[in-house]
């Protein structure tokens, strides 16, 4: 769908100017967010807005004025499906990245746009070699144990998890744990074998393991809210939250998100209907809509 030329106009939104340089942004995302949902139809997978953008299309009916990403989320299972089609979906000008198609190394995916910029501080030192045009983000949720009462089945899952992404981000660790006899929850023989793979080949056995706990505890999150809570604040919710689907107004879009919205928005941001006006978790990134990545770093 065209996305009409007023669209670009600078405007006060809720008390914040939202420049024309802003909404080009917005623009590129809407472009890749009605691709996402092309692709997502065409192979029944389904997806929903979560995090900022389900709050900006439940209180602003499309983007917070302040904010500058698209976040939807999938459950493990399409997202392991979405992975293995994606790259060839996303043809230019679009790429889709993730730990197997670019040099990272994340449990997360994004959709970028050749045509922009969008560098993050952390990967500007890899210039062109790394894709950096503008992105949407797409979330996998996992089958995690309740905030308040964990089983102990879902404790052993959780430290397995933890020790399975510790063999990936940080194999000396478990090495000197198994040299000195420290228990742990996976067998010798495994971890020896595991910590011989490469960083992909270990990456793919810990997704291959949260497809297996599907279905196995009552509420859902992104993994890296589970073991660096620290850093990625949001508590899960209940996967029954998500049972039913609605279609909420994002700018000149409709997109999914799980009926229960007012549920998780409010476990997740308490009183959501007030405005709290700030800067964004991409507020230290250089977005350039009308400069392809490539040629910024010429």
């Amino acid at each position: 769908m065209a996305i009409e030329a007023s669209f670009f106009h600078e405007e006060i939104r809720s008390g914040f100017l939202v420049t024309e340089k802003r909404k080009k942004v917005w623009a590129a995302e809407l472009q890749m967010l009605e691709k996402l949902d092309e692709v997502c139809q065409k192979h029944h997978l389904s997806y929903y807005a979560f995090y900022g953008t389900l709050l900006g299309a439940v209180r602003h009916q499309g983007f917070i004025p302040w904010d500058d990403d698209i976040d939807v989320v999938m459950f493990r299972d399409d997202y392991e499906k979405f992975q293995i089609i994606a790259p060839e979906e996303f043809a230019e000008p679009y790429f889709f990245q993730n730990t197997y198609t670019d040099q990272v190394l994340w449990p997360l995916s994004k959709i970028r746009d050749s045509r922009t910029t969008a560098v993050e501080p952390q990967f500007r030192h890899l210039g062109a070699s790394f894709h950096q045009g503008i992105f949407i983000d797409i979330f996998p949720l996992d089958s995690v144990g309740d905030n308040g009462a964990p089983t102990p089945s879902s404790s052993a899952i959780a430290q397995i998890r933890n020790l399975l992404w510790t063999a990936i981000t940080n194999p000396e660790a478990v090495l000197t744990a198994l040299e000195s006899g420290t228990p742990l929850y996976l067998s010798t023989e495994f971890l020896i074998d595991y910590l011989k793979k490469d960083c992909k080949q270990k990456f793919k056995i810990f997704e291959a393991l949260n497809l297996s706990y599907l279905d196995q505890m009552p509420n859902v999150n992104y993994i890296l809210s589970e073991l660096f809570p620290e850093n990625f604040p949001y508590r899960s919710v209940k996967k029954e939250y998500f049972q039913n689907t609605v279609y909420l107004s994002f700018e000149h879009l409709h997109i999914p998100a799980p009926a229960e919205y007012d549920k998780i928005l409010t476990q997740c941001y308490g009183n959501y209907h007030e405005f709290v006006p700030g800067g964004t978790a991409h507020e230290n990134i250089v977005f350039e809509p009308d400069i392809p990545y490539k040629e910024y770093f010429t």
